[in-house]
């Protein structure tokens, strides 16, 4: 999935920085299939006992916080679209575009501290940006999570919220592509005013949008690829994934 989105961000980044009037896209949507969103790290996927690919991690925040940043930059209006469950990972990648829209059932969780792990695609910062310090410090390390059901009633985390029945990606058109589609301005004017948004918020800092490349000494970017690699790997982080491994195959079990 990871190779999937880097090659899509890169071909967007590329697409979409064109200002030779050829381009008129206004609107980027991310969105998940089958009901999810994105269920972040697959437990499985280690179930032999050996955890030497989770030492991949060290390398794979690099490579995840530069496509995610990358897409909180591009000059369109990004829109996240979530059905279902955004854990781990997912919660992170629901952080790196303009708007959320959830489903009535959707739900986001950072679960990093129960893994024994700490946000390392640029989550942390955006999430504190998105919501303020101490509501982030409940999340990332209190397990407190976003429900589509709740937000409806208070706009918190998400921008929109679906109808009952009605599916995130619907939503999302209805509520934002459409209405973008029909402003009567030029695409130049999304960029313009994008391009203000993303300076005032710090992207330029972060990211080099020309050429896609993360500013790996940036202050923010350096903290939390350094604090994601000091724990990721280690004793307590493999130990937490190995216990989470072990209640999914009691689920699993027949009665």
């Amino acid at each position: 999935m990871m190779h999937q989105l880097d090659a899509h961000v890169n071909t967007l980044n590329e697409w979409s920085r064109d200002v030779s009037g050829q381009n008129n896209a206004r609107v980027l949507m991310l969105t998940g299939s089958d009901g999810t969103f994105c269920s972040g790290l697959d437990i499985n996927q280690n179930d032999s006992g050996n955890n030497d690919k989770l030492k991949d991690g060290k390398e794979m925040t690099k490579h995840m916080s530069r496509v995610t940043n990358l897409i909180h930059s591009l000059p369109v209006l990004s829109v996240a679209a979530i059905d279902g469950n955004a854990i781990g990972g997912g919660a992170e990648l629901s952080t790196c575009t303009d708007l959320v829209v959830l489903s009535r059932s959707a739900t986001v969780k950072f679960v990093h501290a129960s893994r024994g792990a700490s946000p390392g695609w640029g989550g942390g910062r955006r999430l504190v940006n998105k919501v303020g310090r101490r509501k982030a410090i409940r999340m990332l390390i209190l397990g407190e999570q976003v429900n589509g059901d709740e937000e409806a009633k208070q706009l918190d985390y998400a921008d929109f919220v679906a109808d009952d029945g009605e599916s995130s990606y619907d939503a999302a058109m209805r509520l934002v592509v459409d209405p973008v589609l029909a402003l009567p301005c030029s695409q130049s004017t999304i960029r313009a005013i994008k391009s203000v948004v993303s300076v005032a918020d710090g992207d330029d800092d972060v990211i080099d949008a020309s050429s896609g490349h993360l500013r790996y000494n940036a202050t923010a970017v350096k903290s939390e690829i350094d604090s994601f690699v000091h724990i990721w790997g280690g004793k307590s982080n493999i130990e937490l994934i190995e216990q989470a491994r072990e209640s999914l195959r009691e689920k699993k079990k027949p009665s």
